[in-house]
């Protein structure tokens, strides 16, 4: 029987092996498929190694919702997955066509600054822009859209670039250089890159929309807090200047300006600049209270908002304060460099919502003020109707009194009806005042007709003389301004059997209000309680009364009040 075996005879004897079977591995080619092998395994180790560290950088740049962190978690990730000695991250611009931010990876701050001003898109980078498809390069001076390094730049060889993009459209570009553990960039790195820049626009989106949602947060808190401010009643100029500071620092802007509609003026309401002390602001910006006369500001306020540029360098944004048709004021934003233009958006936004809470807390103050005169029409009614009447009756009956009395008796119960006489001028002057609402009449026309009615009891009209602007006094001053006068004309016809009489009134940097006679000067022994009344007046708001009289040359009286810097500068 023949042996089966390979090697061994056939049943001729002839040691040739039977139909279909193979020659016995040599131990050479038992080596060499050991290799293989082996080589296999360590290729899927490294693979698996790679697919590892992608998986890993994934997970570390979609760790954090900060943008700028996550772009440059991105870079740091593409260097060490390819092993390139320098990365980048190139952001493109609102037009796609050139870089607005550049993230570096592998050269100091130091190196940075030697190199000057990032790039924007030349020769590979914007080969890159041009054509937003993975590129790689062996040698980075030998390719024909090389356009070389600026001064101070690194060498650099082998180059690797893919775009990143969020849906279809491209957010930036990835570039990397100089592989460290070979001559250049593999198909394998390609492949690594791409996948990275895939996730990498995932997590720059993600980013992005948390960032836009908490840049909302931070707007609707500024209006949210304006307003808050608005209705419980502080100033409007002291809210709108917070406002405007938190503006600034929101948008990183120079300045910022908000100037309201007053008549047919732009008056502003509030300014700040970053850093720029709550009292102070640069000379060659308009200050609270100041009007603004640049007719470009006025047409901007039917406009929708826009950038324009500045002629010193930089950009200005005007974002109109509007309610439906009606223009209710401007915000102005100043910018050393320009700004994206999808910021405007959100500044209308904002502006829109502030003009909504002014609104608001005009209409409010306007009920007050409404709920406040009809108050003061009722107490004015009730003094008119009762108080006066009671003191004009006891008058009455001392006036009785007085006939059946001796002579001491007679002339204290006289000076008890001279006393209560001033008692009902006040009561009517302060009637008078509860029932003028602010601008209801000019402060002039309120003026002549005080010296008007006191020619009744003078005897003749007294002479007035008016300078200066009278609408710019505030109301709280024209009270005073208008009881002043009442009680010196008062005083003119009581004592001083004068034959005439100059008032003059002046508006500049005081009111000054100035009551000058001919008579017989002011009598020793008259009652000074309306005189100190004047004075309490004038001292309340940092003023002075002075008096001036000799016996039979008359009486002036000049009462003195400084205007506040706001009501003057207008």
């Amino acid at each position: 029987m023949a042996d089966k075996r390979w090697g061994g005879q056939d049943e001729g004897g002839t040691g040739t092996p039977p139909a279909g079977a193979r020659w016995p591995l040599s131990t050479l080619d038992l080596d060499d498929l050991v290799e293989e092998l082996r080589a296999r395994a360590g290729t899927a180790r490294e693979s698996q190694l790679r697919l590892s560290s992608l998986l890993d950088a994934v997970v570390a740049v979609s760790s954090n919702l900060d943008l700028a962190e996550v772009l440059h978690r991105i870079v740091v990730a593409a260097c060490d997955l390819v092993d390139a000695s320098y990365g980048a991250l190139g952001v493109l611009g609102p037009s796609g066509e050139e870089l607005v931010e550049f993230v570096t990876q592998g050269m100091s701050e130091e190196e940075r600054a030697a190199i000057g001003p990032l790039p924007r898109g030349h020769g590979l980078l914007g080969m890159l822009i041009r054509s937003p498809h993975p590129q790689r390069v062996s040698d980075i001076g030998e390719h024909p859209d090389s356009y070389g390094f600026p001064p101070n730049h690194p060498p650099m060889t082998s180059f690797l670039g893919t775009p990143v993009s969020i849906r279809d459209q491209v957010f930036g570009n990835l570039y990397l250089t100089d592989k460290r553990s070979a001559k250049e960039f593999s198909e394998d790195d390609e492949a690594i890159l791409v996948a990275l820049a895939a996730a990498a626009g995932v997590a720059i989106e993600n980013a992005r929309l948390y960032d836009r949602t908490r840049s909302q947060r931070h707007w609707a808190e500024v209006v949210r807090d304006a307003s808050q401010s608005l209705l419980a009643g502080e100033p409007e100029d002291e809210v709108l200047t917070t406002v405007a500071r938190q503006v600034c620092d929101l948008t990183e802007a120079d300045s910022c300006l908000i100037a309201l509609r007053h008549e047919s003026d732009l008056r502003v309401a509030g300014s700040a600049a970053p850093g720029e002390p709550e009292a102070e602001a640069p000379r060659s910006r308009p200050t609270r209270g100041s009007t603004l006369l640049d007719p470009e500001v006025r047409a901007a306020m039917l406009q929708e908002a826009h950038f324009v540029d500045r002629p010193e360098g930089g950009t200005r944004a005007l974002v109109p304060l509007t309610l439906g048709e009606a223009a209710v004021g401007i915000v102005l934003l100043d910018w050393s460099l320009d700004q994206p233009q999808d910021r405007l958006t959100v500044l209308a936004e904002f502006a829109q919502g502030l003009a909504v809470s002014l609104e608001a807390a005009s209409a409010q103050h306007e009920r007050a003020r409404s709920e406040l005169y009809e108050d003061r029409d009722r107490i004015a009614r009730d003094m008119h109707d009762h108080v006066i009447q009671r003191l004009f009756a006891t008058g009455m009956s001392l006036q009785s009194a007085a006939r059946t009395s001796d002579e001491a008796v007679r002339a204290k119960l006289d000076g008890a009806v001279d006393e209560l006489d001033a008692a009902i001028r006040d009561i009517r002057h302060t009637i008078f005042a509860l029932h003028r609402a602010p601008g209801a009449r000019a402060l002039t026309t309120e003026i002549s007709s005080i010296c008007r009615d006191a020619a009744v009891t003078l005897g003749f009209p007294p002479d007035l003389r008016l300078t200066g602007r009278t609408d710019k006094v505030p109301e709280p001053l024209a009270a005073d301004l208008l009881a002043v006068l009442r009680e010196a004309l008062s005083n003119v016809a009581k004592h001083a059997a004068a034959s005439s009489v100059q008032v003059a009134i002046q508006v500049d940097g005081d009111v000054m209000v100035s009551v000058a006679d001919d008579g017989t000067g002011l009598p020793t022994d008259i009652h000074r309680s309306g005189l100190d009344n004047l004075l309490r007046r004038a001292q309340k708001q940092g003023g002075s009364l002075e008096i001036h009289s000799e016996p039979g040359h008359g009486t002036q009286l000049t009462w003195r009040v400084p205007l506040d810097e706001d009501s003057r500068d207008g």
